[in-house]
Order: C-alpha cells, then structure tokens, then sequence
C-alpha cells in the first residue's frame, strides 16, 4: 500500500500471519513483503510468525514470534537515532558501526544501542533481556544502569535494576530468529514406507519388469518411489498408469497421497490440501503422518495469514519425529527443531532420514560434534543411502574442505536418485568451489529442470553467471526466483550484486542488505555486502560487515582476501599483509587454493601483493609460488610481478627503484598467458579497486620533468582502460608515451614513443578472445668512441686517431589475438597467432685522424636497414588428471629478414686504410622453427610438487644447417618444515625468433636468470632456492643459478655492438631478507656474489663483461594511509669488468661503486591527483659503464598525473 515519502524502512520478509497497523489508524491488516514503514507504525507477529524490516539508515530487524514492536522514528527524522518500542517479544538487530544509534523502550528498561549486532527480548513480565554480539549498548531504567559490550549481556525486571552476565561462547546463530521455510518440509515427508537403499530396489526390481507385465501395485509403487529418488516430475506418469488400472481403496488412497505431494511440489497448495485430506483417510499409519502433515503445510501455504492448529500425532514413528521436529523450526526456530530431532534420535537411531535432516540442523547451527555423531550413526546403518551419501559431501565439502571425496559422494548420491534437486544444488555449488564454471552450470540448471519451482538453483545459477559478466542472463534468472519466492534472501544478494555489476551501487546496496535482513547468517551475503559498501566508497561499513561475516564463518579465506584488497585500496599496509596472512593460513587450513578474485594483470593476486606493496616482493613471490594453479590467471600475473635479476650489472632506472630491476620479456609473456584464462583482466581500474566488475572507463594523463647533468628532459603517458557487461563482457587498455631524455652526454639523449592496446571478451561461458598490439618507435642516443691507434700509410707509420659515431632508429611492432576454450573441469584449450615486425636504420661515420700533422686519413659513411617480420601459430592444450596437470602443445614459426646496406668510403690520402668495399648489400634470409613440448606437473600435497618436461625445437635458416634441439626440464619442490620451501629445477632453452610462447616458463616456479643470445643459442639452467619464513616478521631465501651459454651475444651499453662469445659459464648465488617492521615500513636486503668464464673464443678464460662479482642490495619501503609511499635503496656492485666500445677487447676492470636511489609518490584523497619524485644515485658518485664512459649522474624526475 503506498505510504508517504520517504520510508523509514519497509518489510523484506515475512512467514506467516504477521500484521501491521498504521500510524493514526485502528486497523489491523496483513503484512506484505515491500510494504513501506513509517514513524508511528506498530508491527506484530503470531505464533508462527517472523518479519524482517530495512530501515532507511540501514538497520536490520528480525522481528520473532509473538512480538509486537512500534517504529517511533527512524534517524534522519526528528532525532538523531533509531526510536523503537517493544512490548513484547523479541527482536534481533544489526545497525550501521559508528552511524546513528538505536534506542528501544521496553517495559523494564530502554536499551541505547551504540553497537552492531544485538539481540532484545521481552517476557510476559515485562522482563527484559539483552544480549550484544558486537557493539556498546546501555541498559537503562530508574532503579539503575548498565554498560554491556561485547560478548555480555544484561537482564532487567520492572522496579529492578539491570544486571549483567558475561556469555561463555556467545552464538551469533542463535540469536538471529532462524526457522525453517515450510515448502521444504515437503520433501522431507516420504510417500512410500520403504527406507533407505530399500527404495532403490524397489525401483530396480520394478525397472527390470516389462512395463505392460507391471501390475497397479507395481505401477503406484514406482510413483512414490520416484518422488524420493527421481523427482516429482517423474512420478507423474507411472501415477497415471496405476490410476488406468484397477486400485483398491487403500491404493487410490495412496495415489491421492502421490498426487498431493506432486501439487505441493508444483505450489498448487489448495488442492494438494484436498488431495492430501482425502489420503489421510485411507493409508497405513507411517503414511498418514505423511499426509497430516503434508495438508497442514499445504494449507498453510495456501491460507498464509491463518494460522492452522499443529497436527496432533503422536511421535512414536521417525516420519512422526522428524514432521514434529520440522514442525517445530517453523513456528518456533531452529534451536527447538534441532532439540526434537537429537532426542528422537535416541529412539530410532538407525533412521537415515532423521538422523540426516538432524545433522543438517546441527551444521546449520555450528554444532560440529553433533552433525558427525548424527551422520555417522546413519551411515553405520545404511552407507548407500542417498541421503546419507549427500550429507557425508556436503560436509567433505563445506567443513573437512575434502572437495574431491565430496564430490565422489555426491555422483554416489546422484546414481542413486538423479531426481534429487538438492542434490543437484549441492553438486553445483561444490563445482563453484572447484572453480569448474561448466559443470556448475550444468548442475544447476538440471536442477532447475527437475524442480522449476525451486528459486534456489536459479539464484545459485546467477551468481555463476554473475561471475562471468553474463549479467542481463544472470538477471532474468534472479526475476524468477524473487516470483517464485518475494522473499527468497538468496535471491535479494544475487540481484545486489546484479545492480553492483550493472553500476547501480545503492540499488545493490539495498537488495543486499534486504536479503541479510532476512537471513543474516548467510555468511556469502555479509560479503556481498562489505564489497557492495567498500566500491561505494562506504569503508567503515565494508569492515564492520566483513567483521560480521567473520564472526560467523571465520574459516572462509575469501572475505580475508576481499579484505586485503580494501586495505591495499585505503594504503593500510599492515592490515593487508594480515589479511594476506590470514586468507593464506584459511586457504590452507581447508585444504583448498584460492581464487584471485578479479585479480588484474599490474598486481597479480592480492595476498602476494600485500607484500609486494610494501617491498617484500621476494616474501610475496613465496607466497604466489606456493599457490600456483596453472589454470588461474591471477597466477602467471603474481609470476609476472615477481622480480627477475638483472645478471648484468643492475642498476636502477626511474622505473625501477623499489625492485632494481625492470621487466623482461619473460615477464610480459606470462601476463599475456594469464589474460588468455582471463581476459577481462586487461581493464584494471586506475588509482582503485573493484573487487567485483563493474562497467567503468578510467582515463591518465601524466607528465614527468627529468633532469640529469644538467640538461632537462620530458616524458608524457596517457592511458584509457575500461570495462563493459554489454552486447559481451568486454574489457580494453589504451596507452601511449613519449619521451624525449636529455642528459650530458649524446648517448643520454634518447627519444621513445610507444603504444599498446589489449581487448579482451568472454563471448560465452566457454570461450575466451584476447586481442593486443604494441607499437614503439626508438631513436637512442648518438654513441661515439676515441681511439688512439698508429695507420699505416704506405710504408709510414702514423699515430693517430680512429673515431666511431653511430645513430640508430628502430620501430618495433608486435600483434597478437588468442582464443581459449574450456571443455571442462581444469580442461582447456589455448591457439594464438603472435605477429612481430621490426625495423631499423643504423648510421655509422668512421675514419682516422692523423696526430700530428692534425689530417684526415680517411673516412667511412655506412647505413644499414633491416627489417624482420616474424609469425608464430600456437597450440596448447591443458588437461587435469587428480594431481597432476598435463600440459602439452606445438607451435610453428615463419619468418624473413632483409638486410641491406650501403657505404661510402673516402679516401684522402691515396692509400686505403684500412681496404674497405663500396659495393651495397642487399640479402634477404628467410627461417621457420618448431617447437613441441609436453610438460607434466604433479602437486600431491602441500608440501610436495613435481615438475617434468620435455621440449623440441627446430630453427631452419636459409642457406644454413637447420638447428635441432631436445631439452629437457624437471624440478621438485619439498616443504620439511612449516613455511621452509626447498626448490630444485634443471631446464634448457633455445632463443626462439618469438618474443611469445604458449609453453612453459618456469619449472617448479624457478625461471632462468635472462641471458642475452644469438638466433638459436641455448642456455642450460640448474637453479636451487630456500625459501623460509622464519616468523611472521622475518623471511629469507638464497637461490643459486649455474647457467652454461652457448652463443652468448651480450649488448655493450650505450653502444650498438654487443661482445659474443661461443661458449661460457656464469654462476650466481644471492642471499635475501625482507622484515615486516610494521607501522607501513617494510626493509629489504640482498647479498651476492657471482662468476663467470667465457669458454671457448679468442676471449676464454675471460670473466664474461658485465657480471659484477659482488653485489649488494638494501633499503626500505614506507607506506602511510595518506596514500603516501616512499621506497630508499642503496645499491652496491663490485667486481665488474668491461669491454672496450666495439666488443673486441674484455676484461677491462671497472671501480666498484654504490648508488643510493629514491622514488616517493603521493595520491590526493579523491585519487584524481598523483604527485611522484624519483632521484638516481642522489650523492652523484662516479661510476663508470665501459672504460672511459662515464654512468648516469645524479638524476632526478618529478612527475604528476591527472585521473579522470
């Protein structure tokens, strides 16, 4: 009925007979779901009744049974709280932490409610008793007061003071009203006498005999049979044969019975009253019960305002027992139900149907104990029952976390009754947890198939629809199961968080916190309701529901993941590296991974990110290594963020001052593999967190000054990302930069433009598309060399000097688009097609210059143009066997290369020095490759994995031997002791003529340090590492890498030659600790030390350039909820030795040197400003990159970027 504007609340659930009277009126009428409340209104319930109110500032009310409560005013009105009056009842409430209070008058007292979660009820007596599960609440009449917190409670009579007790385990569940829904109780009631396995059987027997050889009794006996094993969908029609033959009374009768259930089920309540009613007079006693009290829920239901006497039936039956005790937790609560049911388990203890229907109370309760003594007791009796079965999953799943043995005894279960839809639902939900989208889908929606009635596998369907952005599917799904039941609590979350990824953040907000309100003990909608609040910008009421759902299942790892990404999201470093901890410590103590939960491809999973976020990268590569799935995206992208060495030399850049070194090639790679199991992944939100996807365009703009030596230079980036549920799931990147370096000398002065697009879509619940390209366009700075050399001129001798000046301009073009296909439960099938361009011009000027007299010898004029293009077409197919993930897959390259040059040499003093040619060059050299691989990986345990494969590659070159190689790879991981990860791994690779691959980069989580080759060289690997959390401040590991180089071609810095060498040898071992001082503050710290040899060459024996013998590497990173971060590093290298300029001398020794570097960025509060300032080696020290070639002086970079 309409009311005035605005509300203060309206009814979100109802059960029965419930009634309200307006403010100003006399009239008592019905209450109805979404029926406005306003100041003034008085609401009370019958017997059986129960109502759940949403009030406007966000309260949460379950009105129970025989309560009578007035709604004064609501805050926002005519006070700052919530005024209520209950005089008589109780009342269960949960209000908004640190928002207007509650104040509730009762006879005894009136209870000022500065807390969240409370429990008020009111006896005949006027007695009043409260109970506080989270918040302050103050007990208050004349006589006295109280303070209550936490944990307590207080009791106060009229004319007494309140007093208080303190609650030894305090039960949220118990407080909150549960009943049971009564159209449930329909199939806990039985049509056939027959128990247990006896009913298949039966049904077998019956199966095996011709149907025109079945008599009626046959026939009728299939019916009720089915109605417990196949649904009643399927009783219908062995029904209808029975009733073509000839029935007796006592068979008629129970096919009336048959029918009724069949009417009840399909909610046709009045006439499966009267079908019912018509049974009750002609069926055996255990039958009866059936019908008793089958009319009386179907009665019930028809007449929901009235309330119905209960069936007087004597418990002296388990069908009699259970209908009493289901009986009971509708009209009373789950506490009564369960309480029958235990003490009718004493009397018939071996009743599978009892004791399961008792231990689903008992689990729904959190009575552990008491859910595996009634299980247990029931499978001793009957191991094969189907509900037996269905039980001993649902708790291998939702309690041990045992999900494959759960799902062995479901299948079980679903043998033995394919009809059974809450087995059905069960199955659905356990592939979910799996992470198995297909086969979840298919179960719920055979569920729907079998019970159209049934709202929850529709809502449950939504949410996997929901997590695959099929939304407007997802939404149709949740229209009907809100038909089907107004006030279905499951249905009220799945539509908030329908309007949460359609972008309607309040509308989600209310719907969610409607179905809380009618069930707030439903953990998953608590969290459904902290994310709805924290990507409204709501954070206190995110942490207090958070801490709400908690404290009711504080084993879930997921809301400890959600609240590691809010705390992120605020700058709370040290909240998130607890949750992180927590959320891990969860995930492991079920026995079960967890998922990245929109995880993006810049920050990988959240609980590694934790750390990473404070610079414990290598504490936060531990922990995406010891969950790995290779069949989550959020994996490859913690693989992607962890920091790979940079083995030669490894200073930091302006990008690389936390980690001291910049990605690789490697790690673009693995983000590329991860966007192919999740696409969506390419549309992160800039400057925030979404834990869940909502349609959002983000746009950055930025600018940052760089000043080196004195000169200034510029970079600009701007950067498009968005994200759309609509026609598809669709996600985009755009971004481009330009920089234009600056510095003292002409190889400083570097100008780079870039590009890159990623679009990504999940056109179906199946298939993945990934489309992405790359453009960069680089002119480094000029490099020029000096030196002293005698020419010899004719028969003279002359010193002198050669000089060397080269530009260079390359542009560089890579394309990509992949397709993957899940057939089913970890089965999925990758193809790419991965197209590269690059092009370059090289400009050299060389010549001789005589000393004295000061002449010009001669002079060489050189440009070279190349230009590459390479495509590769790849296949992957990823397959699951228990333990073990099987990957294997092909991939063929073609390419071609043309190079040309031409050259003008002068010579002035009529002697060529030294002979060159004029002739250009022209040639064109076309390749293709293969690569095979299969790669086995075997994780049993926790603490143990495996890792084994074996690689083909094939390089053919044009007028060259083609190339063969067979390399293998295997590695082991073993965990001896709590948080120790002890790792071995040996592989070997060939440099491939393409930067991507759909193969395997690692082994047991250990990538190869990056070696620079030639076209075909190879690197074998043997890498070892310890990793170890020796408290839950302190980690370290040590890794050592042995690697043995063939066709080594090492670029020489600022120059375009690079120093080649045959064969060689370069060993590294580096020791890291990473401290969590907390208040925001996390300390790094490496040291190491290396060797190397050149092998074979005109250069062996030498130390390969570059390779510093000694490093070191320590600093901190500090991070302040004012969105305030600021990383220190001082860097040490040693031992270092050169090359001259061109690559044709080595080993010329550097000085060692340290550099102390620093990067701080501050956010606005709105996050639309970003402030940055980085200083290189800030005491401006002296270092040399070649000899005679100066390093990067004192470098400082202000930046800011502007969000939109």
């Amino acid at each position: 009925m309409p009311r005035p504007v605005p509300a203060a609340g309206a009814i979100v659930a109802t059960k029965g007979g419930e009634e309200m009277r307006f403010v100003r009126e006399d009239l008592w009428r019905s209450a109805t779901v979404q029926q406005n409340v306003v100041g003034g209104d008085t609401l009370r319930t019958n017997e059986i009744g129960n109502l759940a109110i949403l009030f406007s500032d966000q309260t949460q009310i379950r009105v129970g049974r025989n309560s009578t409560l007035t709604v004064n005013d609501v805050a926002g009105g005519q006070t700052g709280n919530t005024q209520l009056s209950l005089q008589g009842g109780n009342i269960w409430a949960r209000a908004a932490r640190g928002g207007s209070g509650v104040d509730v008058k009762t006879p005894a007292a009136v209870a000022a409610i500065r807390g969240t979660d409370w429990s008020l009820s009111v006896d005949g007596s006027g007695k009043t008793s409260l109970i506080v599960l989270e918040g302050v609440v103050e007990l208050t009449n004349p006589q006295g007061s109280v303070t209550v917190r936490q944990g307590e409670g207080a009791v106060a009579a009229i004319g007494q003071a309140p007093t208080k007790f303190v609650l030894v385990r305090p039960n949220d569940r118990e407080q909150m009203l549960f009943y049971l829904t009564l159209r449930d109780g329909l199939s806990w009631l039985p049509a056939t006498s027959l128990r247990g396995s006896a009913r298949q059987a039966e049904r077998a027997r019956i199966e095996a005999i011709p149907p025109e050889a079945r008599t009626g009794e046959d026939w009728l006996t299939r019916a009720e049979v089915a109605l417990a094993l196949d649904g009643y969908q399927a009783a219908a029609a062995p029904l209808a044969e029975a009733r073509r033959r000839p029935l007796s009374a006592a068979q008629r009768a129970r096919a009336d019975l048959v029918e009724g259930l069949i009417a009840g089920a399909e909610r046709r309540w009045s006439e499966s009253a009267a079908l019912l009613a018509r049974a009750e007079r002609g069926i055996d006693a255990k039958r009866r019960v059936t019908a008793v009290y089958g009319r009386y829920i179907a009665a019930s239901l028809a007449q929901p305002n009235r309330v119905l006497p209960q069936p007087k039936i004597a418990p002296n039956s388990p069908e009699a027992a259970l209908a009493q005790a289901f009986i009971a937790g509708f009209r009373q609560d789950l506490n009564a139900a369960a309480d029958l049911a235990t003490a009718a388990e004493k009397r018939f203890p071996t009743d599978t149907r009892l004791g399961v229907f008792s231990s689903q109370l008992s689990l729904a309760l959190n009575r552990r104990d008491q859910m595996r003594a009634s299980l247990e007791r029931v499978r001793a009796a009957d191991p094969n029952d189907h509900l037996v079965l269905a039980m001993s999953g649902r708790i291998k799943a939702d309690v041990d976390s045992d999900r494959m043995a759960a799902l062995a005894d479901l299948k079980r279960a679903l043998e033995a009754a394919p009809g059974d839809v809450a087995i059905w639902n069960e199955l659905g939900m356990l592939y979910a947890e799996l992470d198995a989208p297909l086969e979840a889908e298919a179960a719920f929606r055979r569920a729907i198939a079998i019970d159209p009635q049934d709202p929850l596998p529709r809502a449950n369907l939504s949410f996997i629809l929901l997590d695959q952005s099929r939304v407007e599917e997802a939404g149709a799904l949740i229209d009907r199961a809100l038909d089907l039941d107004p006030d279905f609590h499951v249905a009220y979350i799945a539509r908030g968080r329908y309007l949460l990824q359609k972008g309607d953040m309040p509308g989600a907000i209310e719907s969610i916190l409607a179905g809380s309100a009618a069930n707030p003990a439903y953990a998953n909608g608590l969290v459904a309701a902290a994310v709805a609040y924290y990507q409204n910008g709501d954070i206190e009421l995110a942490e207090q529901t958070f801490d709400n759902a908690d404290r009711l299942d504080p084993n879930d790892p997921v809301t400890a993941i959600m609240r590691t990404a809010v705390a992120l999201d605020q700058y709370r470093a040290d909240d998130a590296v607890r949750f992180a901890r927590e959320a891990v410590k969860r995930a492991r103590s079920r026995g079960g991974d967890y998922a990245g939960l929109s995880a993006n491809r810049q920050s990988g999973s959240y609980p590694a990110e934790a750390y990473r976020f404070i610079g414990l990268h290598e504490w936060g590569r531990f922990y995406g290594d010891r969950t790995f799935d290779p069949f989550q995206a959020s994996s490859y992208f913690d693989q992607a963020a962890n920091v790979s060495p940079n083995v030669f030399r490894g200073s930091p850049t302006l990008t690389s001052v936390e980690t001291g070194s910049d990605d690789g090639v490697a790690a673009a790679n693995l983000v590329v593999q991860g966007l192919l199991f999740d696409p969506l992944a390419v549309g992160g939100r800039l400057g925030r967190i979404d834990i869940l996807r909502r349609p959002f365009v983000d746009a950055e703009v930025g600018g940052r000054w760089i000043s080196q030596d004195g000169k200034t230079g510029w970079k600009t980036d701007a950067t498009v990302t968005g994200f759309s549920n609509e026609p598809i799931p669709t996600a985009f990147n755009f971004s481009a930069s330009r920089l234009r370096d600056n510095g003292l000398y002409t190889y400083d002065q570097e100008r780079l433009d870039s590009a890159a697009f990623f679009i990504g879509s999940a056109p179906t619940a199946a298939d993945r598309l990934l489309v992405f390209g790359t453009l960069s366009k680089n002119e480094p700075g000029e490099f020029s060399s000096l030196t002293e050399t005698v020419f010899n001129v004719g028969n003279l001798a002359v010193p002198g000097v050669f000089y060397n000046r080269d530009t260079k301009e390359t542009t560089d073009f890579q394309l990509g688009a992949g397709w993957s296909h899940t057939f089913g439960y970890r089965n999925v099938l990758t193809a790419a097609v991965f197209h590269g361009q690059a092009r370059s011009t090289t400009d050299t000027q060389q010549g001789g210059i005589a000393a004295n007299p000061e002449l010009v010898l001669f002079e060489l004029l050189r440009r070279e143009r190349t230009r590459t293009t390479a495509t590769v077409v790849a296949l992957n197919h990823m397959i699951g066997f228990g333990d073990v993930t099987l990957r294997y897959g092909a991939e063929a390259l073609r390419g071609k290369s043309r190079v040309e040059y031409e050259q003008d040499y002068r010579d002035y003093v009529g002697v060529p020095i030294p002979p060159y040619s004029d002739a250009p060059v022209d040639a064109d050299v076309s390749f293709s490759g293969t690569r095979l691989y299969a790669d086995a990986f075997w994780r049993p345990t926790d603490w143990f994995e495996a890792q084994a494969g074996l690689e083909r590659v094939d390089i053919d070159v044009k007028g060259a031997s083609m190339d063969e190689n067979i390399l293998p790879r295997a590695g082991i991981g073993i965990s001896p002791f709590e948080g120790h990860w002890l790792r071995a791994a040996y592989r070997s690779d060939v440099l491939f003529p393409s930067t991507y691959t759909l193969s395997s980069l690692t082994t047991v989580g250990l990538l190869p340090n990056v070696i620079p080759l030639e076209l075909g060289g190879r690197v074998d690997t043997l890498a070892l590492r310890w990793d170890a959390e020796w408290s839950p401040r302190l980690f370290t590991s040590v890794e050592y890498q042995r690697q043995d180089i063939d066709s080594l071609s090492l670029p020489i810095p600022e120059t375009y030659a690079t120093v080649n060498a045959e064969e060689a040898r370069i060993e590294r071992v580096a020791a890291t600790a990473n401290v969590w001082l907390g208040y925001g503050i996390g300390v790094f710290g490496t040291v190491g030390a290396a060797s190397s040899e050149i092998q074979a060459g005109p250069a062996a024996g030498s130390p390969v350039p570059f390779v510093a013998e000694r490093f070191a590497r320590a600093g901190l990173t500090f991070v302040h909820p004012s969105r305030l971060r600021l990383t220190v590093a001082q860097t040490f290298l040693g031992g270092l030795t050169s090359s001259t300029p061109l690559g044709d001398s080595v080993g010329l020794k550097l000085d060692d040197y340290w550099t102390t570097d620093a990067s701080v960025t501050w956010e606005t509060p709105d996050r639309r400003l970003v402030l940055g300032l980085t200083v290189l080696n800030i005491f401006d020290n002296d270092y040399q990159l070649l000899t005679n070639l100066p390093g990067q002086g004192r470098t400082v970079s202000a930046s800011v970027k502007a969000r939109f």
